[in-house]
């Protein structure tokens, strides 16, 4: 305790004199515990940045020397050694994010870590520069070494191949293992720090200009991207956070294992989601999808070429199955965590991990950049352990304005999977679990499920989850044609979706409305001309809505649109923006395309339970045309989302590292924060 409360008066010095290289107070300085070095306040570093930039230039050269020697030692560390090494770590994870807030301005960062310029002495006199050596590469390779060294941070010199534990499959959290993640904690939120400059930059700036930290890291040669890979993904997939599952024993005992496990999946979520600029724009500005037919077979893709990143191509040449098993375990355990915790019959008696945003987008990562790993999790593992926990992350997040994105993340997923047979196929598995939300009562599949969520989504969620609107109905199109049966509840559901969409009030108030009826419709039709016998209810709902037919069918012939366009069309009140206005040519373009040839626009339905019971002795065998191609409609990534996973990833990272606050706030430029009263 001494050394936190003493640490912001030691730095005074800093603030307040030009301090010589030479002086010992900065070995002093670095011999105090890590965690005493979050207690410098932000606006002292900036004090010191304003009034002493010299002196922080030889703090950080100091820190990095420290590292620099640690690296190159070949002798064990002494408990004191090994303090002073995380100490400079420490040091500079408080120091770079202040240097960074305002780096467009004073180039600090670039000229002392890049061209080992010094700031000039006050005390010379003049206005020259002193020429050292740069910092930003010893510091990035003194880390990565640190990060490999036996008896520091790993067991043995051969972990620095095979990465931690020797092998991915056989992780373990021994004894042995637990005494390395002080270390690595520190050294690994050292190499995010390092990062982090992105933060401060505006999203303009951040398209045009390059990271020199990301870059240099993420062209490291192969055999060590591929050992710092396996390094972090065995640690983050080793844990498990419930342990021998004693009731309360997180709360009586401090977990030691999440913070590195935190920073690892922090750190290399960064890295596999860093471009190159030079890459930038090469994805094109198509659509966020692409339609395919598919025809009723497995297909494979392969995994795309190699890139200038070498960690995504340390993803994309992996390839052991037993690794993927471990992987997939991992994400089953870690992301089911937060609704079981929520599920305990004691309160909180188990213990809930946070980083459930961040394992979600290097589950995306993963599946996007890995076409092996996406096949086996869909051919050997069980898809809908996953599944679940995304639909509950989806159906909560919905009440917290903060969890917009969190929403984001699991559509993508479910839309690139529903792009996947295998997927779609395995949602008809009976769902059984009992989630910690106000569910409807149902008794079905995980389809069910699905489309229960995602009709609250669109009829129930904040306006910003309009835009989702589209991968919503696309993933409930995609999976249509391979769901055996629907429960009542989700037919219900699905119905209403189209009944809503095809009100004249709505759908000419949207020119995207007529295209999410198109997707209602198309899973009518997929369900009658694929899974008619097993979708009784699907069918009688359907057929309830006979009059929304027959007013669409008129729209499709043409009768009275004038008419309809004058009586129906939204009127902008005086002081509002203009509204969209429709045309009676818009209308033709779409209404001529409606695939409503399925259904019967006659006929009268009365009692439920009769019709239902008609429907399971019916059969659409020989009445209808030869079925039309399964329509897939696959994600397809462009700038635009890129720069929106790139803003989520940090902005996730940001909300994270609070405690303590390793970012302010007030300079973070990638993004804007708003704050909503609880």
């Amino acid at each position: 305790m001494g050394g936190e409360t003493s640490r912001p008066v030691r730095f005074n010095r800093v603030c307040a004199e030009e301090v010589e290289g030479s002086d010992p107070y900065w070995a002093t300085l670095l011999q105090h515990p890590p965690a005493s070095f979050a207690a410098i306040p932000f606006d002292s570093i900036r004090t010191a940045l304003k009034d002493r930039p010299r002196n922080l230039a030889l703090l950080s050269r100091h820190a990095v020397a420290k590292l620099r020697k640690a690296a190159a030692s070949t002798k064990s560390f002494t408990p004191m050694e090994q303090e002073a090494v995380l100490g400079a770590a420490a040091v500079l994870s408080r120091l770079l994010p202040v240097l960074f807030e305002q780096e467009h301005e004073h180039k600090f960062v670039e000229n002392v870590f890049w061209y080992g310029k010094l700031p000039p002495s006050s005390k010379a006199g003049t206005a020259e520069q002193d020429e050292q050596d740069a910092l930003a590469l010893p510091l990035l390779e003194s880390c990565i070494a640190l990060l490999f060294k036996p008896g520091f941070t790993c067991s043995s010199v051969e972990e620095k191949t095979t990465g931690w534990y020797g092998s991915l499959a056989k992780s373990t959290t021994s004894g042995r293992s637990r005494q390395f993640d002080q270390a690595r904690t520190e050294m690994l939120r050292l190499l995010l720090v390092c990062c982090s400059r992105i933060l401060f930059i505006t999203p303009e700036e951040y398209r045009k200009s390059e990271n020199p930290f990301l870059s240099y890291l993420s062209t490291r040669p192969k055999e060590e991207a591929s050992a710092l890979f396996r390094s972090l993904t065995a640690v983050i997939f080793s844990y498990d956070p419930v342990g021998l599952g004693i009731p309360y024993s997180s709360a009586v005992m401090a977990d030691k294992r999440e913070p590195v496990v935190d920073v690892a999946v922090q750190l290399l979520i960064i890295l596999l989601d860093y471009n190159i600029p030079s890459n930038l724009g090469k994805q094109g500005n198509s659509a966020g999808v692409t339609t395919e037919k598919m025809l009723d077979t497995v297909k494979t893709e392969a995994n795309a070429p190699n890139t200038s990143n070498c960690f995504r191509n340390a993803v994309r040449e992996w390839k052991e199955e037993e690794e993927f098993e471990f992987v997939f375990n991992g994400f089953c355990r870690l992301l089911n965590n937060p609704h079981q915790a929520n599920s305990t019959i004691l309160p909180s008696s188990m213990k809930q991990i946070s980083c459930f945003q961040e394992l979600l987008i290097l589950f995306w990562k993963l599946i996007d950049e890995n076409k092996n790993f996406l096949s086996y999790i869909l051919r050997a593992g069980d898809i809908n352990e996953l599944v679940v926990p995304m639909l509950y992350f989806m159906y909560e997040g919905r009440k917290d304005p903060s969890k917009i994105g969190l929403i984001h993340i699991c559509t993508f997923i479910l839309l690139l999977l529903s792009g996947e047979r295998n997927f779609c196929v395995n949602l008809n598995a009976s769902f059984h679990k009992k989630l910690p939300v106000d569910l409807p009562p149902f008794t079905g599949n995980h389809a069910d499920l699905l489309y229960i969520v995602i009709h609250k989504l669109m009829t129930d969620g904040p306006h910003k989850l309009d835009t989702l609107y589209d991968c919503f109905l696309t993933t409930m199109s995609n999976v249509s044609p391979y769901i055996k049966t629907f429960c009542m509840p989700a037919a219900l559901r699905a119905t209403n979706l189209f009944e809503m969409f095809s009100k004249k009030s709505k759908l000419l108030s949207n020119e995207q409305y007529p295209r999410y009826l198109v997707f209602t419709l198309e899973v009518f039709n997929n369900v009658i001309q694929y899974q008619y016998e097993g979708n009784p209810h699907f069918i009688y709902q359907i057929l309830r809505r006979k009059k929304v037919f027959a007013e669409l069918s008129e729209i499709m012939e043409g009768t009275g649109i004038d008419e309809i366009l004058n009586k129906e069309a939204p009127q902008a009140q005086e002081g509002e923006p203009p509204r969209f206005k429709p045309t009676a040519e818009w209308v033709r373009s779409w209404a001529t395309d409606l695939p409503l040839e399925q259904f019967c626009m006659t006929g009268n339905v009365n009692d439920e339970g009769i019709v239902v019971d008609f429907l399971k002795t019916t059969t659409m065998v020989g009445l209808l045309p030869v079925p039309h191609p399964i329509l897939i409609r696959k994600y397809q990534q462009n700038d635009f989302t890129s720069l929106w996973f790139t803003t989520y990833i940090w902005g996730v990272i940001y909300l994270r590292n609070q405690q303590p606050q390793l970012f302010d706030a007030s300079y973070i430029r990638l993004f804007t924060i708003s704050y909503v009263d609880a």
